[in-house]
């Protein structure tokens, strides 16, 4: 009977910093912690044989972001490959398995987190999934937070520390969220038709009389379909949002007649 390797850390040239708990304990009510506050991170490179299985989940919210290879999880009895370029993220509490895939084993950037706004970013989650599509521009940016994060902590888990760490987890948070073309936290999914090509169509024809039929035709989309698109993603319709933008382009173009 062959037996399966699993290892849940130790992986070479991994980087791991783990908060001490009385540090979490003393730290934790401060009014720069409280409402997201990083308890354990850490870099796995080509992590074979990687597995975690937790009966009951844990304490805190557990973000895994690939950056190469593959991996898997098993939440709520479902499986789920995570490739490079996806994140998954596993709300607190929630029984969860995953793991590095034999023949690709995953690169990760991890991090667990809690606090009073933890909640509000993991409610922005897929319904039934738990894994986003993040795009490139933003997985180097998202890269290269979870790096400054580990520099952080290079001297020590200190007080300011801890706080310079826990303000780059909020923005890290919010690229994932908030500024990732792969993704809309709106409507919740990675599958969706993005309006940010109509943008900066709009913004670069803000003198023009453009119509609803106009705009609609730039995003290769019937009218109809396009407005419940747009207001979905934006809260606005797409004739109000460019009179909108262009009271709002005239206002910075009189403010800057009366400046010169």
């Amino acid at each position: 009977m062959m037996l399966m390797i699993r290892i849940k850390e130790g992986f070479l040239g991994q980087k791991q910093w783990v908060i001490p708990k009385t540090n979490l304990e003393r730290w934790g009510n401060h009014p720069l912690l409280q409402s997201l506050i990083p308890t354990d991170i850490g870099y796995y490179p080509q992590a074979r044989y990687h597995y975690r299985e937790r009966e009951q989940g844990v304490e805190q919210h557990i973000l895994i972001f690939c950056i190469s290879g593959s991996g898997w999880c098993q939440i709520n009895n479902q499986h789920q490959t995570i490739v490079a370029g996806e994140a998954l993220l596993i709300p607190r509490g929630v029984p969860h398995i995953y793991g590095a895939s034999e023949t690709d084993p995953w690169t990760i950037h991890w991090v667990h987190f809690y606090g009073v706004v933890a909640d509000s970013y993991v409610y922005h989650l897929p319904e039934n999934d738990n894994a986003m599509v993040v795009d490139p521009q933003s997985s180097r940016a998202i890269e290269d937070l979870f790096y400054e994060c580990y520099d952080s902590f290079v001297g020590g888990f200190v007080l300011h520390r801890l706080i310079y760490c826990a303000q780059l987890l909020h923005h890290l948070l919010g690229r994932l969220f908030f500024n990732n073309k792969s993704y809309s936290p709106v409507q919740r999914t990675s599958h969706f038709h993005s309006i940010e090509s109509t943008l900066g169509y709009l913004h670069e024809n803000i003198g023009e009389n453009l119509t609803l039929a106009d705009i609609a035709a730039h995003a290769n989309l019937s009218p109809s379909h396009f407005s419940y698109l747009f207001k979905q993603q934006i809260g606005y319709s797409p004739v109000d949002y460019f009179i909108h933008l262009k009271m709002q382009h005239a206002c910075q173009m009189l403010s800057f007649t009366k400046r010169t």
